[in-house]
C-alpha cells in the first residue's frame, strides 16, 4: 500500500460530469490499496469571475480581500468532490487549505507556503478517508488567508507530496502529458515519455503552462516523482523525476515561449559600482520580475537593457524614474509587443553549437533576435510578437523534436 496524492486542475473540474470523473479516479486508486490526498482547483473560469466581480466593484481591489474571495473558488469543488465520493459509497473529507495545516508567509495573491502540518490529514487517511484539500491557498502565522499565486494548486499537491512523503504525485490536467512545444501552436509536437526535473522546471520558467514553476521546484527538492496525465484518458502520461530514463537521445528537450514581453532600456546611466544593483533591488522590492539582461559600456556611461512582462511595464518605468536622482540616467525606452523563444535539453551541456544552430535557424527565417540569454541546458532569445510562432515551428522542425528519440 502507497500514498497517492492526485490533483485536478479547473478544467479537469469545470462541471459535474467532471467531479464525477475525479472522483472516479480517486477510487480507482484507493481500490488498488492505497492511501489518498486528492487537491482541486476552483471550477472552470470561476476564478476569473470571481477577479471580474472584484473589478466591477474596484479597479485597485485590496490584496488582502481578494484572497478572501478567490478563496472561496476550491472550497466549492472540494464539498462537491467529497460529496461526489460519498455517494459512491467512499468516506471522504474535505479541508481548505488552512485546515489542512498549509502555512504560509505574509503575502498576499503570491504567497511561498513555509510549513505543512500534516497530524489532521494522516489521521484521516489512517481511517481510511480519502482526503480532499483545496489547491492554491493557505494561511499565515496571524491567520490571514493567502493564495499562493495563479497555478499554486500545482505547489500545493506537491508540498503535500513531500509532507506525506507520498509514493507519488500525479497532475491530472486537461493534455495528456508534456509536449515538445505547445501542440495548439505545432501540430507536430509530440508528447514526451519522461523528464528531468531541472528540464522541466526551466520550461516551466519560460512560458509552458503545463505546471506551475513552485511545483517543479518542490518535487526537485523532495524528489517526488511526478506524473502529468490526461483526466480523461487512461494513457501514461509523462513522468518527471531526477533523471528520465527516456528521451535519451535528443540534444534539445523541448522549446517553451511566452508573448507579452517589453524590453527597459536605460540610457546614460553613470558607472558606478553599486548602479545596477540598487536597479534591481528597487525593481525586486516592487515584486517586479526582470529577466534577460544585458549591459553595454561606453566610457563613462553604461546602457542597460531587460526584459519584463508587458504588464509590470509601465510600473517598471514609473519605479526607475522615482529613483532618477539617485541614479543619474539620461531616459528610458521600453518596447512592446515581444515574445520570448526558449529551447531547452541537459543534453546541451556535452554539445557545443546548440545555440549558433537555434541562430542560424532563426537567421534563415528573416527573425530578428533583439535578446538573448543562456545557461547551461536553455537558451532564450527575444524576438517580435509577429514572428513567435514561426520562430518555435521552424526551431521544432530543425531540432527534430516531432521525431521519437529511438528514430533520431
Amino acid at each position: 500500500m502507497g500514498l497517492i496524492v492526485q490533483k485536478f486542475g479547473g478544467t479537469s473540474v469545470g462541471s459535474v460530469e467532471k467531479i464525477q470523473n475525479a472522483a472516479n479516479r480517486a477510487i480507482a486508486e484507493k481500490q488498488k490499496g492505497h492511501q489518498v490526498v486528492v487537491v482541486v482547483s476552483a471550477m472552470g473560469k470561476s476564478t476569473d469571475e470571481l477577479v471580474s466581480l472584484a473589478k466591477a466593484i474596484s479597479d485597485q481591489p485590496s490584496k488582502r480581500e481578494m484572497d478572501m474571495l478567490l478563496a472561496t473558488g476550491e472550497q466549492v469543488t472540494i464539498s462537491l468532490l467529497s460529496m461526489a465520493l460519498q455517494e459512491k459509497g467512499y468516506d471522504a473529507v474535505s479541508y481548505t487549505g488552512w485546515q489542512a495545516g498549509i502555512r504560509t508567509e505574509a503575502i498576499h495573491g503570491n504567497a511561498r507556503i513555509t510549513d505543512i502540518g500534516t497530524s489532521v490529514l494522516a489521521d484521516q487517511l489512517e481511517k481510511g478517508k480519502i482526503v480532499i484539500v483545496a489547491g492554491f491557498q493557505g494561511m499565515t502565522e496571524d491567520c490571514e488567508i493567502t493564495t499562493l499565486g495563479r497555478g499554486g494548486s500545482d505547489t500545493t499537491a506537491v508540498a503535500l507530496a513531500a509532507a506525506l512523503k507520498a509514493d507519488k504525485c500525479d497532475i491530472y490536467t486537461d493534455v495528456p502529458g508534456v509536449f515538445t512545444t505547445d501542440p495548439r501552436y505545432v501540430k507536430s509536437a509530440r508528447k514526451l515519455a519522461g523528464i528531468s526535473y531541472d528540464e522541466m522546471l526551466e520550461l516551466a520558467n519560460l512560458g509552458a503552462g503545463v505546471l506551475h514553476p513552485r511545483a517543479v521546484e518542490f518535487a526537485k527538492n523532495y524528489q517526488v516523482p511526478l506524473e502529468v496525465r490526461s483526466s480523461t484518458e487512461t494513457e501514461a502520461g509523462t513522468l518527471i523525476e531526477e533523471e528520465s530514463s527516456m528521451e535519451q537521445n535528443l540534444i534539445v528537450r523541448g522549446i517553451a515561449f511566452e508573448d507579452q514581453i517589453t524590453r527597459v532600456t536605460i540610457y546614460g546611466l553613470t558607472s558606478g559600482l553599486t548602479t545596477l544593483s540598487t536597479i534591481f533591488t528597487t525593481l525586486a522590492k516592487r515584486n517586479i520580475n526582470v529577466d534577460i539582461i544585458i549591459q553595454t559600456q561606453a566610457e563613462d556611461k553604461t546602457g542597460i537593457s531587460f526584459s519584463v512582462k508587458t504588464e509590470d511595464a509601465d510600473q517598471t518605468v514609473a519605479v526607475l524614474e522615482e529613483y532618477k536622482d539617485a541614479l543619474e540616467f539620461e531616459k528610458i525606452e521600453t518596447e512592446s509587443k515581444l515574445a520570448k523563444v526558449s529551447i531547452v535539453g541537459s543534453g546541451m551541456v556535452s554539445n557545443p553549437g546548440v545555440a549558433a544552430e537555434m541562430f542560424a535557424v532563426l537567421a534563415q527565417k528573416n527573425i530578428l533576435i533583439k535578446m538573448v540569454s543562456t545557461s547551461e541546458i536553455k537558451v532564450s532569445t527575444v524576438v517580435s510578437e509577429n514572428d513567435m510562432v514561426k520562430a518555435v515551428e521552424s526551431l521544432h522542425d530543425a531540432f527534430e523534436l516531432s521525431k521519437h528519440p529511438s528514430a533520431v
